[in-house]
């Protein structure tokens, strides 16, 4: 069967990009987690990719990708990967500060999404909880002693377990996400200093989403997380909220069936040929 399968290294400005597309049919677009990188979506991409054309690519300082020294707008990024990949209108499944990158990029470019499946996404704007604030000062303690490995587990613990039982955690799911995380956690520092063009304070402007969207949260997740999607689903005119039980964070993860029936069944209603 013909897959169109296509792995690369764009150089964009500000960073080289890996990216992996595979499939034909309507663009979906997959953008991966801020305690990830692109093989989050693993089985996602390979399921998807018999029905779309997925794109999948590790953000700058994740897995395969880099900083070169310049400043960067993961807007423009997007833009410059699409480019390359001559994709005019996609559809996207964007996780946490992914998601966040996804509406920043749907308010600056509406015209070039059909869709948007977020599973917990951040929120351009979003004022912090004080567990949250802790969080990243306990993150930014142990990065400053420079305890990588004890960050990753940090980080296991504060998404995905959640004070749960241990045993109830695919071992693979915790290898997975330790093993993404120290692969971004020991990236070299680049030889230029560089710092992201910000976007808006886009809390004011989710209204103006136009297009159909569906939000996941798992039911363990941060309950900050949980307020931007209680937030969101207000605020939107075409606004989908399901809860997932026994999950976390990362709901697609530990409950890949019930997250991918969910999905398929969004980018289905929403597709051209459906």
């Amino acid at each position: 069967m013909q897959t169109n399968e296509v792995k690369g290294i764009l150089n964009a400005t500000g960073a080289n990009i890996y990216f992996h597309s595979k499939g034909t049919g309507e663009n979906l677009l997959l953008l991966h987690a801020g305690i990830a990188d692109s093989r989050m979506w693993d089985k996602e991409f390979h399921l998807l990719s018999e029905k779309y054309r997925v794109v999948r690519l590790d953000l700058p300082g994740y897995g395969s990708s880099d900083f070169t020294g310049v400043n960067y707008s993961y807007s423009n990024i997007i833009n410059e990967l699409l480019t390359h990949l001559d994709i005019n209108h996609t559809h996207i499944l964007a996780a946490s500060f992914g998601g966040k990158i996804a509406i920043d990029f749907y308010l600056e470019n509406p015209e070039k999404c059909l869709s948007l499946a977020l599973l917990s996404p951040a929120l351009s704007g979003w004022e912090d909880s004080s567990y949250l604030q802790e969080y990243e000062e306990g993150e930014e303690k142990l990065l400053q002693e420079g305890k990588i490995e004890e960050t990753a587990q940090f980080n296991y613990e504060t998404w995905i377990l959640r004070n749960r039982d241990p045993e109830l955690i695919n071992s693979d799911v915790k290898q997975l996400v330790i093993d993404m995380q120290i692969k971004s956690l020991t990236k070299p520092e680049p030889d230029h200093p560089c710092e992201e063009i910000e976007t808006e304070d886009n809390i004011l402007q989710i209204k103006d989403i136009r297009v159909p969207v569906l939000i996941i949260n798992g039911k363990y997740d941060v309950q900050d997380f949980h307020d931007i999607s209680e937030l969101m689903s207000k605020e939107l005119p075409s606004v989908k909220r399901i809860t997932i039980p026994d999950a976390a964070h990362l709901a697609n993860l530990e409950s890949p069936e019930l997250f991918f029936k969910m999905i398929s069944e969004f980018f289905f209603d929403n597709s051209k040929n459906s």
